[in-house]
């Protein structure tokens, strides 16, 4: 269709579908850009307090180089390091303003008090491109301001802070460990511009052009916020990493957790739970080389020495890991001793012991309302097992199709389908997922739901029922349940039949529901005293739908 020859009408709706289409984008921007300026101001918030945070930690490293002498030089190349950083922080924050200036057209002591939230042209990507890139993408300028010189700053400060590792090392006075050192020359190799080679639109993708061309000012800006970010966290690790080199700090903690410390883990009800509370700090430096967990070794306090080395555990996360199989029953005891090498080189021992009690597996399941089930009713009861969390129980049934529906800590409903017998055992989730039977099976017996009663005025009516005139007169309705029976055991009247005999002929009136039909009513009001209305074919719905029979009544007439 390209080669056909358009009519003015096809021209006019094609130009309004370009133009529909670019203010479509243009609103898909407006977003994006906002977002920007959303990221670019969490950036700038997260390097002031990364600021003030390197500002504190070099503040207490002063304080130990004035009264450690091996830890002077390491503070003095720290200082030296951070001025380099802060130089190239300080020139990209000046290359943000000199953005701004550009674009919002203002002088550069009022883009000096502007941030990005306030900038009108977020969109604006021609007057960045040129003065980062300049007019030729395929050839950048090279230029105060310009993208290759923001590379030269950022690769010379690589440069010299390579050269100041490099030195440091080379003097015994000032060395890092190996570890330490190689970690540090990764960073700042990470820290260097590189460049992407990927072709886009016939456009070999350089550093410059991937960060700046043709990207609105609110992008621009975030990125270069994201440079600064980047080498402030550079910084947070030299001053860190010299600190510890120093003597300063032991190991780099980056691991923490609260710990929650009580003597038992299982607490009977009506008993005191007491714990303390605590923040544990750990570090993945920890290692066979400066730490070890003995479990069974002995520390003489007097000497400071190890009676017995005892067992060394894996060490995994900084913590060691102790995984062994119960025997035997009663009060556990798990002892040893951590030892330690700090930063001076110095042997530490910190002992450790903590008692555990192994019982046997036990349950105990218990009917909250009667020792039998009934089937066909949900039946309530109670599980738990000595030493384990409700939370950690699970029930099964055996023997007898019953759902077992967990009501919450450890209380149950089951609902067994048939009359016999059904077993309730019981399990712990143990931490490998596995579940262990506490105890043998707990049986039950189970009954059939007893045969309820017909009530007449709240009363049952058992055999022949005495009444008086006025309260027959009254009585309009007839239901059933059983006696004293705990459950929850709902029963509704189906029909029955009302029988009278007038004048000593039989008159029958049947009443679906459990009231009495109109004709029914009228039968009952020709009753005189002495006389007798009998209920028949007395049909309940049980609470499984079962249809019931019940027991006849008969009612006699009293004065």
């Amino acid at each position: 269709m390209a080669g056909m020859r358009e009519t003015p009408r096809q021209k006019m709706i094609g130009m309004m579908y370009l133009v529909l289409t670019c203010l479509l984008a243009l609103n898909v921007s407006k977003d994006i850009l906002k977002g920007f300026v959303t990221v670019n101001e969490s950036l700038e918030k997260t390097n002031k307090d990364v600021q003030l945070s390197n500002e504190k930690m070099l503040e207490e490293f002063r304080k130990v180089a004035e009264k450690k002498e091996s830890a002077r030089a390491y503070f003095e190349k720290a200082i030296e390091s951070r001025k380099l950083t802060s130089g190239t922080v300080v020139y990209i924050e000046k290359l943000k303003k000199k953005l701004i200036e550009i674009t919002e057209e203002v002088n550069a002591p009022q883009a000096d008090t502007m941030r990005l939230r306030f900038i009108e042209k977020l969109e604006e990507y021609d007057k960045p491109t040129f003065l980062l890139i300049g007019s030729d993408e395929t050839n950048p300028v090279s230029k105060e301001y310009s993208a290759r010189e923001l590379r030269g700053n950022i690769n010379g400060l690589c440069d010299k802070l390579d050269a100041i590792i490099e030195d440091m090392n080379g003097h015994s006075g000032t060395k890092l460990p190996p570890a330490d050192y190689v970690s540090l020359k990764e960073k700042i190799k990470m820290l260097r511009p590189v460049d992407s080679n990927e072709t886009i639109d016939d456009l070999k993708m350089t550093w410059e052009l991937q960060n700046f061309y043709n990207l609105p000012i609110a992008a621009v800006v975030t990125n270069l916020s994201k440079m600064q970010s980047d080498i402030k966290n550079l910084e947070t690790e030299i001053i860190n990493q010299f600190a510890a080199a120093s003597g300063k700090q032991i190991v780099n903690f980056n691991s923490f957790s609260a710990k929650v410390v009580a003597p038992s883990k299982y607490i009977r009800s009506g008993e005191n739970y007491a714990a303390d509370i605590i923040l544990s700090a750990s570090s993945s430096d920890f290692n066979s080389d400066n730490m070890q967990v003995l479990v069974g070794a002995k520390y003489d306090s007097l000497s400071k020495k190890l009676i017995s080395e005892g067992s060394p555990l894996m060490l995994s996360g900084g913590a060691g890991k102790f995984d062994m199989k119960t025997a035997g029953q009663g009060e556990q005891t798990l002892a040893g001793v951590i030892k330690f090498k700090n930063g001076k080189g110095e042997t530490e021992y910190y002992p450790f012991e903590d008692k555990y009690t192994v019982a046997a597996p036990s349950s105990a399941v218990s009917a909250d309302y009667m020792n039998v089930f009934y089937a066909g009713l949900p039946n309530a009861i109670s599980i738990s097992a000595a030493g384990v969390a409700p939370t950690n129980l699970i029930a099964k049934i055996n023997g007898n199709p019953a759902p077992l529906i967990p009501a919450g800590n450890g209380k149950y409903t089951i609902k067994p389908t048939t009359t016999g017998t059904c077993q309730v055992a019981v399990y712990s989730r143990e931490a490998n997922g596995q579940l262990k039977a506490q105890g043998p099976p707990v049986t039950f017996r189970v009954k059939a739901i007893p045969t309820p009663f017909v009530r007449i005025n709240g009363k049952y009516a058992l055999g022949t029922y005495e009444m008086k005139k006025v309260e027959l007169a009254a009585l309009s309705a007839i239901s059933a349940d059983i006696p004293g029976f705990d459950l929850n055991a709902k029963f509704k009247i189906k029909s029955y039949k009302v029988i009278t005999l007038p004048n000593g002929e039989l008159n029958e009136n049947k009443c679906d529901g459990f009231n009495f039909s109109e004709s029914a009513k009228a039968a009952v009001s020709k009753v005189k005293t002495g006389g007798r209305v009998f209920l028949e074919d007395i049909i309940a719905v049980g609470p499984n739908g079962e249809l019931i029979p019940l027991q006849n009544v008969t009612i006699k007439i009293k004065s």
